[in-house]
């Protein structure tokens, strides 16, 4: 998946090609004002006001990979079994993947705008992520590294089948159900305080994004198609019960 960055106090939306299990927030809606930017939107499950759990340890020291970002020692410290689903996790080049916060893409793929990039999906599969540097890099705290990191799990679940997300809906609203699916699970997990050291501002930003694609969505279905509307807000209402760890891949 992946996640487009328009500067740090900029708004951001997920983006998407053709052919990848991504998502898109189209840039009007943007520019218009149409999506909501407060605590959440109205009738959403996440729509209480939080303050994320402070941490009393210091930053994650690196390990001996990047020097930014060591994956093994963050999502390992959540999700002992990332590995079965993610590979590498690299940084972009510099002129690729501007806006970008992180990319899931099938191992070894350099451009997540490509077609040939895409993640692979089904029972078993195992993809890498990209990141962009200046997206985690500065001020950025550890915990929002792992935030995002956490974000690509999700996504690295779902398209391995292994959440209780389904893997098939409808073309038109799948880009920001399962963005909404994913940055609301971000949301629950921040509110648990499994990101120890995150910052009141990147909370607000994990919910910006949330509150974006959960809009979205409703705006395209709550008129069009009542049910499939109701199915779908039923599913983001428990977000942390969609990574489920027994179910057999799907």
């Amino acid at each position: 998946m992946r996640e487009q960055w328009k500067g740090r106090a900029g708004p951001m939306a997920s983006v998407g090609a053709a052919g990848v299990l991504a998502s898109t927030l189209g840039a009007a809606l943007l520019s218009s004002g149409a999506l909501a930017a407060g605590p959440g939107p109205v009738g959403s499950p996440i729509a209480a006001p939080v303050t994320p759990a402070a941490s009393t340890s210091g930053p994650v020291a690196p390990g001996s990979g990047d020097p930014i970002l060591d994956p093994g020692r963050l999502l390992a410290t959540i999700h002992p079994d990332y590995a079965l689903y993610i590979g590498r996790v690299r940084p972009l080049g510099q002129d690729e993947g501007m806006g970008l916060y992180m990319a899931l893409v099938r191992p070894g793929a350099t451009d997540p705008a490509r077609r040939d990039s895409a993640p692979f999906t089904g029972p078993g599969s195992r993809n890498d992520i990209l990141y962009n540097v200046a997206s985690i890099a500065g001020d950025r705290s550890p915990a929002w590294r792992l935030l995002l990191l956490d974000h690509e799990y999700f996504h690295a679940r779902h398209l391995a089948g292994t959440t209780s997300l389904p893997r098939s809906v409808p073309a038109a609203v799948e880009r920001h159900y399962y963005e909404a699916a994913a940055w609301g699970f971000n949301v629950g997990e921040a509110r648990a305080g499994r990101y120890p050291g995150l910052r009141p501002r990147e909370f607000r930003e994990a919910l910006d994004r949330y509150g974006e694609h959960y809009a979205a969505l409703k705006s395209l279905l709550q008129e069009r198609d009542s049910g499939l509307w109701e199915a779908c807000a039923k599913m983001l209402q428990a977000p942390a019960a969609l990574l489920t760890t027994s179910r057999p891949p799907r």
